[in-house]
């Protein structure tokens, strides 16, 4: 899984520059995007997933609050209109 700085790195503090200071936090904040993107989302649901949840993406999950079924989003169809569950 993908790992966020804990620290941010400025540099000189006396003598940054402001275009110095907003690029270093456009960095951070490009890392801390592509890392979240990177995690599933997890859907907690009475339900099984289903194949018409094309607007999960590869890797979300899905668990059943009734049986406790666990699945995974692994894969969709060329046209993108189903997926795929594959149970855990």
């Amino acid at each position: 899984m993908a790992k966020v700085r804990e620290n941010l790195n400025l540099g000189d503090k006396e003598n940054i520059t402001l275009k110095d200071l907003i690029d270093i936090i456009d960095e951070a904040y490009r890392d801390l995007a592509i890392a979240l993107n990177k995690k599933p989302d997890i859907y907690l649901r009475e339900l099984d997933g289903d194949t018409a949840d094309n607007f999960l993406s590869d890797g979300d999950l899905n668990v059943n609050t009734s049986t406790n079924n666990i699945e995974i989003v692994s894969s969709r169809s060329a046209d993108g209109s189903t997926i795929t569950w594959t149970t855990l």
